[in-house]
């Protein structure tokens, strides 16, 4: 059998309630010559009963299963299974629209300098409702996509662009698989944004292509693993530190406003856990970090929720002072 063009590398873990429209999704892209290959990582729920049961719709199915290990561990069983030279991400509660990844091949089998390449998505909830698309997050990105405009267009200097804000959706992704070899795919040790470090180390080997295209629905499950904030922002200092290159003035620029999302996450946890004055001198910080207009309401939103929280006497001194 001839390997297939394209490898769908899915992690599940109790996800059967998801499966099949992860499925679905796939088979709308018209690519014949794919495999699949699903990782399920010590699901209880009944995953694995469906999964043997599609393999006689699917006959490039491979199940390959974990103990629990988590998505990166997962992720790169699967890599290390694939057969195809090309690697396409979808993680078993997101879906692809129709045709986004026949589009995709196409582009890397027309540009092999590309390493990887990636679309916007929408951030959908689990009742439907649409909470937009993800480059409209990022004002420097999404000036730099509008810019750009329709079709797909290489990223100058991509390491500082995604290094200054994570724009990359991993259920978007096609990568190469000799690149994802090459950098020894996902660090396990990162227990939240091994994704991000990942586009960033694939960054120095290659050329990165996007697209404004829609080509993601992405799933806002509470209890999902990038959900828990704490942990995800511990991490994310830790991948800046090592991605920040000394002499680089364009990668220093990126990690100042990578760092100040830190703060404003910092501050948005402490304003959930009652401590607007720690939140107003996290979203400062940001705001010093990164002006913007974003940053500027949001430190004011947050100076305003904070002298609310004064006596009357220490607020009205508060506001003589400011």
């Amino acid at each position: 059998m001839s390997n297939p063009i394209v490898s769908v590398v899915i992690p599940a873990r109790d996800c059967l309630a998801y499966l099949p429209g992860a499925f679905a999704s796939i088979a709308a892209q018209n690519v014949e010559n794919l495999e699949i290959i699903v990782i399920d990582d010590g699901s209880t729920d009944g995953t694995a009963a469906w999964l043997q049961a599609q393999k006689a719709h699917w006959p490039m199915l491979t199940v390959l299963t974990g103990q629990g290990d988590g998505p990166n561990v997962s992720r790169n069983r699967g890599i290390a299974a694939a057969r195809g030279e090309l690697i396409a991400f979808l993680d078993a509660d997101d879906r692809w629209t129709d045709g986004k990844l026949a589009e995709q091949i196409a582009y890397h089998l027309a540009n092999p300098a590309v390493v990887f390449s990636f679309t916007d998505y929408r951030h959908v909830d689990p009742n439907g409702g649409d909470h937009g698309p993800c480059f409209g997050f990022w004002p420097h990105f999404f000036g730099l996509a509008s810019q750009a405009g329709a079709g797909w267009h290489r990223l100058d200097n991509p390491a500082a662009a995604i290094l200054a804000e994570n724009v990359v959706g991993t259920s978007t992704v096609v990568v190469r698989r000799w690149a994802l070899m090459a950098v020894d795919g996902f660090d396990s040790t990162l227990v939240s944004a091994a994704d991000w470090d990942l586009w960033l180390r694939l960054c120095r080997i290659g050329s990165v292509g996007f697209s404004s295209q829609i080509g993601m629905a992405y799933l806002m499950r509470p209890g999902s693993v990038s959900s828990n904030t704490a942990a995800r922002l511990a991490c994310m200092q830790r991948i800046i530190d090592r991605h920040v290159a000394e002499g680089d003035p364009k990668l220093a620029a990126a990690a100042r406003r990578a760092r100040a999302r830190i703060h404003t996450g910092e501050a948005e946890q402490a304003m959930a856990r009652g401590r607007p004055g720690k939140a107003l001198v996290q979203q400062a910080v940001a705001l010093a970090l990164a002006p913007s207009h974003r940053a500027l309401r949001a430190t004011a939103a947050m100076a305003v929720g904070f002298l609310a929280t004064l006596p009357a006497a220490r607020r009205t001194q508060a506001r003589m002072r400011t």
